[in-house]
This record gives structure tokens, sequence and C-alpha cells, in this order.
């Protein structure tokens, strides 16, 4: 790859300009770092659905270096894998295009498969938002996304034969129904819908004394197991569980968890899965991330803090990399310091400046675990007077230094 990260934001741009095909950037951890797509698809209730989608058929792993074609719900979409040096840096992902207009037999096919659980008029909205393009127009933008970041020529005979060995360019009507499957935004195991809704019950109203049963009846065997990648089983089987975390993390927002706690555990849950490498312990780490989930809804109900306290927490929740000071929660409350200090104590049961700083060390074992910023860094982002203060505080409520810590877990991911 010979081109810069704002390079590849401004050829992006320009095919999106060109073309009016939406075009996205996932960065190395399969985020949606950018996209770029007219606001009448953006806005559309089934853009969410389908963008979360997408990113099931790409792989970091792909050997291959040619662009991808894949179609979901008649749908048609191209990747190209960002690599540098044998590094993978991110995924292109162009699309979705249409070969024609959608037509009514076609809507009628997708209602009957959604069985009903579907606002026809939005699909329709939807499908009529999308450009439509032919085969061909769509592999010529995609030879070209290629020549851009490569500066590389590629025959389309070869992008041809090598799609049609995935077995991905064209997806038959009569599979329609795993084809939505896919799309669907509202499932986990979607071979047992009432299970999946008492499921995600039990998660919203925090009900941690209910899931064992649930477990029990069934946390997915393999012959549950929808398929979410035709080249690849394991990432199928991730597919579905990182679909899972996003489902019950949503549940857990409903329940009353704040949205930052529940986007980051979610992320955490979701970068462990992405480096497991067996059935059995994707199964059980999901487990763990539904029963953490429960957990702290079950906590917060039981946790009825006062409106001043809530306030508080969520400005905190906030505001970590901030200057947090207890005359401005104060005044924010409406309260004179000191009666804030003695109810959040009483309510909470540990002063405000330990409560911050517990949270401010979460947040820096996050950084530790998921990003390379020096701890230097971290230190100062998070508002620690200096490093050698932030390692003290670190390790009085982690029992390691920050150091120790980023080791350890960089031990626990090779080991895994």
């Amino acid at each position: 790859m010979e081109v810069s990260k704002e390079d590849l934001h401004y050829i992006c741009q320009l095919i999106f300009e060109a073309h009016q095909i939406p075009v996205y950037y996932l960065n190395q951890f399969g985020e949606f770092e950018y996209e770029f797509s007219r606001s009448d698809i953006r806005s559309n209730p089934y853009y969410v659905p389908f963008k979360e989608q997408m990113s099931v058929y790409t792989n970091k792993e792909d050997p291959n270096d040619f662009p991808i074609f894949f179609s979901n719900s008649n749908l048609n979409f191209f990747f190209v894998n960002l690599k540098e040096s044998d590094h993978f840096l991110g995924t292109i992902i162009v699309g979705p295009s249409l070969d024609s207009a959608i037509s009514d037999e076609l809507i009628t096919k997708i209602m009957d498969a959604f069985k009903g659980n579907i606002n026809k008029r939005n699909l329709i909205e939807y499908y009529q938002a999308v450009p439509i393009m032919d085969h061909q127009q769509l592999l010529t933008i995609s030879l070209m996304v290629y020549y851009l970041i490569y500066h590389k020529t590629l025959d389309k005979r070869f992008v041809l034969q090598n799609n049609n060995e995935f077995d991905l360019v064209v997806i038959e009507s009569e599979n329609l129904d795993l084809e939505l499957s896919k799309g669907r935004r509202n499932f986990i195991f979607h071979s047992n819908l009432s299970y999946e809704l008492v499921l995600l019950d039990y998660v919203k109203n925090g009900r941690i004394d209910k899931l064992q049963d649930i477990f029990d009846y069934s946390i997915v065997g393999e012959a549950e197991l929808g398929l979410l990648s035709k080249r690849n089983r394991l990432r199928s089987e991730k597919n579905l569980m990182i679909t899972g975390i996003a489902l019950v993390c949503r549940a857990a927002i409903e329940g009353g968890l704040h949205e930052e706690t529940a986007f980051t555990l979610s992320d955490i849950y979701i970068q462990q899965l992405e480096e497991l490498g067996n059935l059995k312990a994707i199964l059980k780490l999901t487990e763990e991330a539904i029963k953490d989930f429960t957990k702290r809804v079950y906590q917060l109900n039981e946790e009825k803090y006062s409106a001043a306290i809530t306030a508080c927490q969520h400005y905190i929740y906030n505001h970590l990399y901030g200057d947090i000071t207890l005359d401005h929660l104060a005044e924010m409350c409406r309260l004179s310091p000191n009666y804030l200090s003695s109810l959040f104590k009483k309510e909470v049961g540990i002063p405000i400046s330990e409560y911050i700083q517990r949270h401010r060390v979460d947040e820096a074992k996050k950084l530790l675990v998921l990003t390379n910023y020096s701890i230097s860094d971290i230190s100062t982002w998070l508002n620690f007077n200096d490093q050698s203060y932030f390692i003290k505080i670190f390790k009085k409520y982690t029992g390691l230094t920050p150091k120790q810590f980023r080791n350890d877990h960089s031990s626990e991911n090779t080991s895994t």
C-alpha cells in the first residue's frame, strides 16, 4: 500500500462523489472509522442493520490480494483489504448497489422472509435510494480503487475467476432466507426466536438468577449456528457471537446501563473474542459477556441513587479526561460542596475523589489493553498529577503497575 490515510480518505471521497455509491473504511480493529454515503440512505431505518452486517464478509486473515465481491439481500458490495509489509491496516468497502430497480416480487419475498417483522415502506425507500449499476461497472470501480491504493493493475478475468472460486459474487434468490438472516438486526441465535427474546429480556431486567436456566437450555450448539461466512467456519461463529454481544449491549442500555460503559464493555469483549481460536472458548466468553451485562443492570436496580448522585456519576463517566472538581459537581447539582460530598459517601459508599480515581484507573486499563499509547500519555490524559502518582494509584486498585498490567494481558492474549 503506497498511500497515506489522508490520501485514502480523499480517494474514498472521490469514489463516492463520482459514482454516488457508498464507501466505508474499517480500521484494523473492524471499526467503521469513516464513510461517505447519501443522506437519504443514512436516514433510513434499515441503513444501520445492513451496515452492521457488511463487516462480517471481510477478514483480516484473508491472504488474497484483489477485490472481493459479495452480496447481501440482493445488495452488491466489494471490499479491498489494506496491507503494508504484511501488516493489516483495515478494509475499504464499496456498496451497496443494485443490478436493477427493485421489483415488487422481490420486496414481497423479503417481507415473507422477515415474517411480517418489517416496515414495507421504509424497506422500499431504502432499496430505491441504492444506486443501480451492473456487475461490469462495479468491477471497473473495484479495479480503479485497487489501482489508486496499490498502484497496480489487475486483469478483469483474473478478479472474476478468483471471486468465482469463493462463490461470493452472485447469491441465488432461492437462498434469500439465508441472506436475510445475515441482514437482520434482531437475532442472536436465529434458529430460536423465543430463546433470543427471553434472553434479552433477562438482560434488560437484570435477571442474573435466570441466566443459567437459559444457558442450560441452549447456549448455541454447533447445529444451531447460522452461516455468516462462506469461507471460514470459525469466522462464522465469531460473527454470530459478535452480533449477539451487540444486541445484549443494547438490551443492557435499555435496562439503564450507562451507554459509555455498555459500548466500552462491548468493544472489550469483541476484541477478546477475535483472539480466540475454538468454538468452546468463543461460547464461554459469550456467556461471560452476557452475565457481565446482566449483573451490571442488576446492580443498577439495586443501587437506586438520588437524582443528584446519578447526575454526578454520569458527568464523571463523560469527563474522565477532563478536570473534575467537587465545586463544579456541586454547582451542577445546586448543592453545597460539603453536603454533596457527604451525600455521595452515604449513597455510594466511597468518597467522590475515590470514585473518580477508580473509574480513571478502569479507563486506563482499557487504554493499556486496547492501545499502544505510552503510560506517560495515559496518565496525562486522565489528569493524574504525574506518572509516578498514576502508577501509585493504579497499583492501589489493581495490585499491579500499569506496565505489569499491560504485559500480563499481552501474555494472556498470546497464550490464547
